[in-house]
């Protein structure tokens, strides 16, 4: 009885902690929000919501960017210049996500919303932790939930109020869902994830074909019936919202310079870039649908890698990216991690925490010595992607070794 009445003061004292610290840092992010005005991809998302369910205006309006342009700006945005027309750019079932927010003022949205992207990015860490069926020393699992908050990638989603936090965390959970063969969470998870559809243009085909193959039917289930639910409640809402969300999506193109990352490695050569972007991203695609078709059948190991590989490959080759969705890369990092420590044993430690410092100090000192004005340079868009995709070569035999054995 003694023991019991100690761990259930533990439990409420841990608990009376956590909230104290949620509020705390809620705290913290509303003085960030008043004295410093930011966080202009949640902005834009903010107004769509704010001027639908408070004014009555269609999203995809013309005049809701522009609020949202002066919000940013103070005037209209300068398209010649590069300056963010603050579309609202989602499908308008997002607004499940924003339209929550967009009924509360401004500083208060934004300081809530990133308090949750704070508390996302250490999920995600042990979430990937999960997924490698992995467990550290308490040392390599405090670094990784250190590094997923302030490295570059991390850092940046929550001071602009990027939804890839989010995405990478419905992602990730609906492969965690699917591990533990919950497979109506996991069909949900993977109907919600079309909110950022970029980050699942590729992963989505690969799991609902994967979950055919494997006669996993109650997740293509889930997932259709999801995906037709929130096709259909928002058709009947704004019934031609679709062409009107392309049309902002292609007003971005316009103006927006960078593009996949294979792009900036065909630039290496610029008389031929566009047609050896072309070949690389036909090749990419060629070669995960190889991948794809041989991991069908396989153990859960060989499915993660082949999960984690295709959204490596979706950062690479994917026709509008942002460094900021690289947050999704991170349980991919803790696969190759976890096999290392299968293979070097405790002395894996020492070359997962250089890898996580070199990662950590490299790329802010890359962004630091590139930066232009508040303009990142597209070589940040390679290192990760790179990294991961060597890494995952790299684990690739241990992962089929140990499946077929």
């Amino acid at each position: 009885m003694r023991r019991s009445g100690l761990s259930w003061v533990r439990r409420v004292a841990e608990a009376a902690l956590l909230v104290a610290v949620l509020v705390g840092l809620g705290i913290a992010n509303y003085r960030l929000a008043l004295q410093a005005p930011g966080g202009n991809d949640f902005l834009a998302r903010w107004v769509g919501a704010n001027q639908w369910l408070v004014s009555g205006r269609n999203p995809y309006d013309p005049q809701v960017s522009l609020v949202a342009q002066t919000l940013i700006y103070g005037r209209p945005a300068d398209r010649a210049a590069g300056e963010d027309v603050a579309h609202f750019a989602y499908p308008l079932f997002s607004m499940l996500f924003f339209g929550p927010f967009g009924l509360l003022p401004y500083p208060l949205a934004r300081a809530v919303w990133m308090t949750i992207l704070e508390v996302s990015l250490p999920v995600l860490a042990i979430f990937g932790m999960r997924l490698g069926g992995w467990r550290p020393s308490v040392w390599i699992q405090r670094s990784l939930i250190l590094f997923s908050v302030l490295w570059y990638h991390g850092f940046r989603a929550v001071i602009l109020g990027q939804f890839a936090v989010l995405e990478a965390l419905l992602i990730t959970g609906a492969l965690l869902a699917i591990q533990r063969r919950e497979d109506g969470v996991a069909g949900v998870l993977i109907g919600l994830s079309l909110a950022k559809p970029q980050m699942t243009v590729l992963l989505l085909p690969f799991l609902l074909l994967w979950a055919y193959a494997s006669r996993r039917f109650s997740i293509l289930i889930w997932a259709l019936g999801t995906i037709a639910v929130l096709l259909g409640g928002s058709l009947a809402l704004i019934p031609d919202w679709p062409i009107q969300w392309v049309r902002q999506i292609l007003d971005y193109t316009s103006y927006t310079a960078v593009g996949p990352p294979v792009s900036i490695l065909a630039g290496l050569i610029p008389s031929a870039a566009a047609a050896i972007t072309t070949v690389l991203t036909g090749l990419a695609v060629l070669y995960l649908i190889l991948e794809w078709v041989r991991a069908w059948g396989k153990g859960d190991r060989w499915f993660q890698w082949t999960a984690a590989l295709t959204i490596v490959m979706t950062n690479l080759i994917a026709l509008r990216t942002a460094t900021t969705n690289y947050v999704v890369i991170l349980p991919a990092l803790i696969l190759i991690f976890s096999v290392l420590a299968e293979r070097w044993g405790p002395q894996a430690n020492v070359a997962i925490l250089m890898t996580l410092g070199i990662l950590f100090i490299g790329i802010w000192a890359q962004f630091l010595a590139t930066v232009e004005g508040n303009q990142e340079h597209s070589a940040l868009y390679l290192p990760v992607p790179l990294l991961a995709l060597a890494g995952l070569w790299w684990s690739k035999w241990w992962v089929v070794r140990q499946v077929r054995f």
